[in-house]
């Protein structure tokens, strides 16, 4: 009998700490076969840029993406895993998935914890694997600082807990350390000392000085942050304070309860959807209330951790995101559990009523879940064919260019804006002309038109045997180079010449050094030859970059003979715009000279450098 006993308690042990995770695996386990797309492409070619340890620290440190600084969760773990297993997407899912999974056991352990039921705690974790907004922190590669964030968050609270229940000096470092880590994951690290000193407040008081050291670390952090990589002023994640705040809770107050976007696979009525989400709200607001009532305030903790972490994102209304509530909802999965497992505690109708609202909401969010994950798996599989298929052609034709013909927005969006083709050797990869037409993007993602190759150099490339053409529409690349070549098409110069570009070095006057992956270097002067624009008011846009060792540096720009007003370009990456002369219009070629007010040398190099350059464009 004590023996079967044993086996029973050894079974529900593990049953406790393995099912939430078997549970996440079946929900989103189109997210772990998934591959890469869009930002994830941006993050792998990280590992090309490091020569040295400068460049190590720099590729960690430097603020990217809206000034973000996640040298773990982004850099570290894309660099480590592109350097080691290529493009191979199972290893990086594994690492994701195991943090989650740990993740998963520490709301299991701190749901315990915090109400005292270990019942409590599993169907905390339960709630949250299941929730839509844990799609995209799964199944997107690049959205794994969410999933390092929450671990390292969940691990430090927990660590507080077991400091405050035992007293142990361990526990205490233990969670230093975590809330140390967990600024390499998110910035929104910063909140920890928030949610020790609320839990301090309301259940722990002697504990709360200990907790102020942490928040002189967060503000200072807060500080240095802002002031190496300043808020954007304008644009999708500029900061709006005000009554907008309370609209952005209410969004994702929705989307924390209900699916995300309100929408369903199920084809739901908005309407009815909204009324679960009433119905699952005034069930938590009714059982906080009778928690608090009863004296526990662990309850109202539960509302502070959703309301603290998602308190940073309130400002950003121009950028209301699905993954943003992906760590606040903890806090609503242990108040929600509490709530099931006191109300099936109470008998037969208290059991109806848990169930009732249980089945409610795995009805509104389950099918989201999975639907999104599949919606982001056929995605990924999408990108990863373009990418293999441009790879082919690069093995069947070395040395030529290849043209993609009828690339739609999700493959724009998501291989080639962020230039996935050079992570597979492939440099020379275009869109055909007047792709821009069919692809839809923001403005504020970029220019399609960066990426299409001029009609005039595709002639001119076909003429010269150095391009193949190849139809995208379809799972498998077809070769189309023989009937494209008679489609009938504008000749003459291009308007943008890039510098890197071998179909247009032969615009490039003799002065210009030796391509370097994606740029040239100019000495003094430099010349090319490029089209004109055909009406008045276009400018020339140069883009490049300008060495810390030369300084500001004026620039000079001379179109067929007449010099234009000299801009002063400042070290790092630069775009300077040349109002062109009218004298220029309709011309069917014009001749550009840049010259640099001064040059530097560079270590060993012998050459006398400039300017780096990327681009010449008439628009």
């Amino acid at each position: 009998m004590m023996r079967a006993q044993r086996a029973d308690a050894v079974l529900k042990q593990a049953a406790w700490w393995t099912v939430p995770s078997l549970i996440c695996l079946l929900v989103h386990w189109q997210g772990f076969t998934a591959w890469f797309r869009a930002d994830d492409f941006a993050w792998l070619s990280n590992f090309n840029t490091v020569q040295s340890f400068h460049d190590l620290l720099v590729a960690l440190f430097t603020p990217r993406a809206q000034g973000t600084i996640r040298p773990f969760s982004e850099r570290a773990f894309f660099m480590i895993g592109y350097g080691l297993f290529g493009l191979d997407s199972l290893p990086f899912r594994i690492v994701i998935f195991a943090t989650q999974f740990a993740a998963l056991a520490l709301t299991a352990l701190v749901g315990a914890k915090l109400t005292g039921s270990r019942a409590v705690g599993f169907c905390a974790a339960l709630l949250w694997t299941v929730n839509s907004t844990t799609v995209q922190p799964l199944a997107w590669a690049c959205v794994y600082n969410e999933v390092m964030c929450a671990f390292f968050l969940l691990l430090a609270f927990f660590c507080l807990l077991c400091y405050i229940e035992t007293g142990a000096r361990r526990y205490k470092i233990c969670e230093w350390v975590a809330f140390i880590l967990g600024f390499g994951a998110l910035e929104l690290n910063v909140v920890y000392p928030a949610l020790a000193a609320a839990y301090a407040l309301l259940c722990a008081r002697r504990f709360f000085r200990g907790t102020l050291p942490m928040i002189g670390v967060s503000i200072a952090y807060t500080i240095v942050h802002t002031r190496v990589a300043p808020l954007p002023a304008t644009g999708d994640y500029a900061m709006h304070y005000g009554a907008s705040m309370l609209r952005t809770l209410a969004v994702y107050w929705a989307w924390s309860v209900g699916p995300v976007y309100l929408e369903s696979p199920l084809h739901i009525g908005r309407w009815m959807l909204l009324a679960g989400i009433a119905v699952l709200s005034a069930g938590l607001l009714v059982f906080l209330a009778l928690r608090l009532r009863a004296g526990y305030r662990a309850a109202l903790f539960c509302v502070v951790w959703y309301l603290v972490t998602l308190a940073p994102m309130l400002p950003l209304r121009g950028h209301v995101t699905e993954y943003y509530p992906f760590i606040p909802v903890i806090g609503l999965a242990w108040l929600g559990a509490w709530g099931l497992v006191e109300a099936w505690r109470r008998g037969p109708s208290g059991r109806a009523a848990a169930v009732a609202l249980a089945a409610l909401y795995a009805a509104m969010v389950s099918p989201r879940t999975v639907s999104a994950s599949q919606w982001n798996h056929d995605l990924t599989i999408k990108s990863r064919d373009l990418v293999e298929g441009v790879a082919r052609a690069g093995e069947l034709h070395p040395g030529k260019a290849i043209l993609l013909y009828g690339a739609d927005s999700d493959q724009f969006w998501n291989v080639i804006r962020d230039k996935a083709f050079p992570l597979i050797g492939m440099n020379n990869v275009y869109l055909a002309p007047d792709s821009e037409k069919s692809i839809v993007q923001p403005a504020s993602w970029g220019r399609v038109e960066d990426f299409v190759l001029d009609p005039g150099v595709v002639s001119a490339a076909l003429d010269h045997d150095q391009l193949q053409v190849y139809d995208v529409r379809g799972a498998i690349l077809r070769n189309i180079t023989a009937k494209y070549a008679d489609v009938p098409r504008a000749n003459g110069l291009p308007l943008r010449v890039s510098a890197s570009d071998l179909l247009t070095a032969w615009l490039l006057g003799p002065d210009w050094y030796g391509l370097e992956q994606d740029h040239r270097w100019i000495g003094k002067r430099a010349t090319l030859r490029m089209g004109a624009p055909r009406e008045p008011g276009k400018k020339l846009y140069l883009t490049g970059y300008s060495s810390d060792i030369l300084g500001p540096v004026d620039v000079t720009v001379t179109v067929d003979g007449a010099t234009l007003p000299p801009q002063t370009v400042r070290p790092g990456p630069f775009e300077a715009a040349f109002p062109l002369p009218d004298s220029v219009v309709g011309k069917s070629e014009m001749r550009v000279a840049v010259e640099v007010g001064r040059t530097f040398r560079a270590g060993s190099d012998p050459r006398d450098l400039g300017l780096s350059f990327g681009t010449f464009e008439v628009r």
